[in-house]
């Protein structure tokens, strides 16, 4: 009951005290019947307040009850927000992985093209010798190189260019001396079979670094920068097929240029690890 409804309860009472002293008084009769009606009124209203009272306290709970609603729903949203705010953060963190992967992607294709390119333009400038059978232009292991094979180029067993393998390796250098920026290792191979004991050479390491020696020498007559240069011997330890067979023994006797790569070329530091 409300402080108020209290104090009309007890103002109430003392009529009923009163009223009750009175009709043993001679108080007349419609005096004691107002008393009575007044005293009426008075629990009405505070039966009405009583209600009043029970009203506001249901509407309380009520109000309490939606306040934590809402209180629950908005520490959801700020669960969500908080969601939201991590799954925003990752969004854009996979955004500028697959940004930095798209420009690594794009530069490796950059890259691809230009020694697409340049592939092109080698096949190009070799097309006639290559037609002629006199050489190959390939790629292996991501180097380009020209192939000459060694009976264009020697007798067996010997490192004196014949001439028709002067006139090649002539050919040769003139086209890769217009070639700007590169550098060219010279390389010899052989098959499997030893020197044997009348050759001078002691091994086909040191005929295949001998016959690349004598090529490089020539290339130099003719024209390129001796900086541009090197040549190394591979023996029969890079076979190109099986030397099992005589045609394969022979496609193992060659002579390689190979085109050195740029720095430019090469993948950076971030592509290797």
């Amino acid at each position: 009951m409300s402080q108020y409804g209290e104090v009309s309860m007890k103002r109430a009472l003392p009529f009923v005290f009163l009223l009750g002293l009175a009709a043993g008084c001679g108080i007349p009769k419609e005096q004691w019947e107002a008393k009575l009606k007044e005293n009426a009124d008075l629990q009405m209203k505070v039966t009405d307040l009583e209600k009043h009272k029970q009203k506001l306290e249901s509407e309380i709970a009520d109000l309490k009850k939606e306040k934590a609603d809402l209180q629950r729903t908005i520490d959801n949203l700020k669960d969500s927000m908080g969601k939201l705010g991590k799954d925003k953060a990752d969004l854009l963190e996979r955004m500028a992985k697959l940004s930095a992967t798209l420009e690594d992607l794009e530069r490796a294709k950059a890259a691809a093209d230009k020694r697409s390119k340049a592939f092109r333009d080698l096949l190009a400038k070799f097309k006639a010798m290559m037609d002629a059978g006199k050489l190959q232009v390939e790629v292996r292991n991501g180097l380009m190189l020209v192939k000459l094979p060694d009976n264009i180029l020697f007798d067996p067993g010997k490192t004196e260019l014949k001439k028709e393998g002067q006139e090649a390796i002539g050919q040769v250098t003139r086209i890769l001396n217009s070639i700007e920026g590169r550098k060219f290792q010279v390389a010899g191979h052989t098959d499997n079979v030893p020197t044997g004991k009348n050759s001078r050479f002691k091994s086909n390491w040191e005929l295949s670094s001998q016959r690349a020696l004598t090529v490089l020498d020539l290339m130099v007559k003719e024209g390129m920068d001796a900086k541009r240069l090197s040549a190394a011997g591979y023996a029969d330890v890079l076979p190109v097929a099986t030397n099992d067979t005589d045609d394969g023994k022979r496609q193992n006797r060659r002579i390689e240029i190979v085109l050195q790569p740029n720095i430019e070329d090469l993948p950076g530091i971030d592509e290797k690890q």
